[in-house]
């Protein structure tokens, strides 16, 4: 990021800064996520003390999605000409760094917005999340904001209020808070959005429409396992219909495209469609209806991951064109997961097939880039290794060869692990493992502990 100097914008002393003015996806990844962020070009000014963003103009390029917007901060008061001054060689550069090919119309006119909160919405919408969803997704937030901060005897009444935030995506942001918090050992926060998520499912609109599916759930479950692990696919077929069939609900419909999607084939279809030509006429009717929105239900969850995986293939693509994709790979960290690892894995494996070796060796240094930054910290795989090992000589092995990750933060950590044992948090089994690692991780740190005592004295005595 290049380095210039600036006025401060609060006493206007002249100061050196970093400031960066161009966000091109296509070169940086990043930069789309630094955008959204609004961190980007936060000054410190040593003169007066000002901390805060430094209003510049900025030119975001998205080559895959043919976006290149413009945004000079109105406070700036530049004439026109001298805006196209700024701007003209950020998108020189722009073009320099693309392929003849990929120089296309949209180039020669870039959209202007008017302030930094549309640039971020308009880069939204181009991943299809429109203002709309935007709003709220705010309003979300500042209820759940509202509800954490209230005493609970208002939780109820604030609820019904807000009966229309309530909806599925608050329901996933609770239940996600409530992991993270748990993840944390920060229980006490844990059991004050488990009551908000139990008020909400009992007292809101939404909340019932939840419950109503939850239960539905349940009860498919329960008639699944009756069947046994290995049911006649005629028997689960006939299974399926018989219990739609007793009530053709939204909720019904929705357990089955979420617990039993791989199974509503032709076959599946088939049975319905010669079920509801045996029904009474006065079912008909509501199986006919069931009918069509199971199919679009399932249209619907196919799209959505039709569109997940494209978006994963997308991203698979612009990290392994990154310049530093051991950078790029930390910044999206935070949401690579297995399906990420699984396009990942076959964009390999086709890259392979077709004898493209440029592209596998793109790919497979950004495998070898997510596989590392996935990798626990070397301290807790000797733990895992010390939980695993088969003896006492074993452990003892492991601790010489790694003594220099026995530190007090370790000792710290499986001290922690012992006391989540006790309170039943973990697996039973790992109880009696834990505290055996406790126990000769203990001893080990104590007696190099005290061979270093008796090193230092030995050599001070010596030197007397």
């Amino acid at each position: 990021m290049p380095q210039m100097q600036i006025l401060c914008p609060q006493c206007k002393q002249p100061i050196v800064a970093e400031i960066r003015q161009l966000f091109d996806v296509g070169q940086d990844p990043a930069a789309k996520q630094e955008i959204l962020s609004g961190l980007f070009n936060i000054v410190q000014c040593p003169h007066c003390g000002y901390q805060g963003p430094y209003p510049a103009p900025l030119v975001y390029h998205d080559p895959d999605k043919e976006l290149l917007l413009v945004f000079v901060p109105p406070e700036l008061g530049l004439s026109q000409h001298d805006q196209e001054k700024f701007v003209g060689p950020l998108l020189q550069q722009i073009m320099r760094h693309l392929p003849a090919e990929k120089r296309k119309a949209y180039l020669l006119n870039p959209q202007q917005v008017l302030s930094l909160r549309s640039l971020q919405e308009r880069i939204l919408e181009a991943d299809g999340i429109t203002k709309e969803m935007l709003e709220a997704e705010e309003r979300r937030v500042k209820l759940l904001q509202r509800l954490l901060s209230a005493p609970e005897d208002a939780l109820v009444d604030i609820l019904k209020q807000e009966d229309e935030t309530v909806d599925a995506r608050f329901f996933q942001a609770v239940s996600q808070l409530i992991d993270a918090a748990r993840t944390g050992n920060d229980e006490v926060s844990a059991q004050r959005l488990e009551k908000i998520l139990n008020l909400a499912l009992e007292h809101t609109t939404a909340g019932q429409e939840q419950r109503a599916v939850i239960q539905a759930l349940q009860d498919l479950e329960k008639r699944l396992a009756a069947l046994g692990p290995r049911p006649d696919p005629a028997r689960l077929r006939t299974t399926l219909v018989d219990w739609l069939a007793e009530d053709p609900s939204e909720s019904r419909l929705q357990a089955l495209v979420a617990l039993a999607m791989p199974l509503l084939d032709y076959g599946f279809y088939q049975a319905l469609s010669e079920r509801i030509e045996q029904a009474p006429e006065e079912q008909k009717a509501a199986l006919e209806k069931a009918r069509d929105r199971l199919l679009e239900l399932s249209k619907q969850v196919e799209e959505a991951y039709r569109q997940a995986v494209q978006a994963l293939r997308e991203a698979v693509e612009r990290l392994s064109q990154a310049q530093d994709v051991r950078k790029a790979v930390q910044e999206a960290l935070p949401w690579i997961d297995q399906d990420f690892l699984g396009v990942l894995a076959e964009e390999l494996e086709q890259a392979k097939r077709s004898g493209d070796e440029a592209r596998v060796q793109r790919l497979q240094r950004l495998w070898d880039a997510v596989q590392e930054a996935l990798a626990p910290p070397p301290e807790v795989q000797l733990l895992d290794r010390l939980l695993a090992a088969r003896d006492k000589a074993e452990r003892e092995r492991l601790m010489e060869q790694h003594a220099d990750l026995i530190t007090p933060d370790l000792l710290q950590t499986v001290t922690q692990l012992v006391v989540q044992a006790e309170q039943g948090a973990l697996p039973p089994e790992l109880k009696s493992s834990l505290q055996t690692v406790y126990n000769e991780l203990t001893r080990f740190s104590m007696l190099r502990r005290l061979k270093g005592a008796a090193g230092e004295d030995g050599s001070k005595e010596g030197q007397a």
